[in-house]
């Protein structure tokens, strides 16, 4: 062998990128990350029954569609259901949220706030009433009303989708319940 004629042995061009990028897989699954929206399903509800006053569709058909995901099963009436989620009450609100030094609109402040409650089957309150919220405050330009609407509308949506994240919270947080609840005598 001549001193020229030794070579180190390189690696497949594939794998120094295919180690990395499994290097940063296991990193990332260690350290309890995972991608929002995508967490544990409730463990203690198998079947719901949305009912109360009603409340935006977009945000209903949100709602339905990640019970659904996580496998809990809509039920038409409170009577099948294992729980009932019951709306109180719905509002959304628009304000100024600063104001120029000419006087006039700088930004705006929107917010999305969700009452509701939880029930059994036999009609126990297992969540008292509680309120879910969400504001968002955006810059208003008074020469292109059509983007702001238009950003209005992206917020809204992000702002459903919160608000959906933050019941399904509540949803986990049941705990197992005994399978009779007959009043003694």
């Amino acid at each position: 062998m001549t001193p020229g004629s030794f070579s180190p042995r390189r690696p497949h061009p594939g794998t120094v990128p295919c180690i990395c990028l499994l290097v940063l897989v296991l990193l990332s699954s260690s350290c309890g990350w995972q991608l929002r929206g995508h967490g544990d399903s409730p463990q203690n509800v198998d079947s719901l029954h949305i009912g109360g006053r009603p409340i935006d569709n977009e945000l209903k058909r949100e709602l339905e569609r990640n019970l659904q995901a996580l496998d809990i099963e809509l039920k038409e009436s409170a009577k099948e259901a294992q729980y009932s989620l019951v709306f109180l009450d719905q509002r959304s609100k628009r304000r100024t949220a600063t104001i120029s030094g000419q006087a006039r609109i700088s930004e705006l402040e929107i917010s999305e706030e969700l009452k509701f409650t939880i029930l059994a089957a036999d009609g126990t309150e297992v969540t008292p009433p509680t309120t879910v919220s969400d504001e968002r405050v955006f810059e208003y330009d008074e020469n292109n009303v059509l983007a702001t609407d238009d950003e209005a509308k992206l917020l809204r949506r992000e702002m459903r989708t919160s608000l959906v994240r933050q019941l399904i919270n509540y949803l986990q947080r049941i705990g197992p319940r005994a399978a009779s609840h007959a009043a003694a005598p």
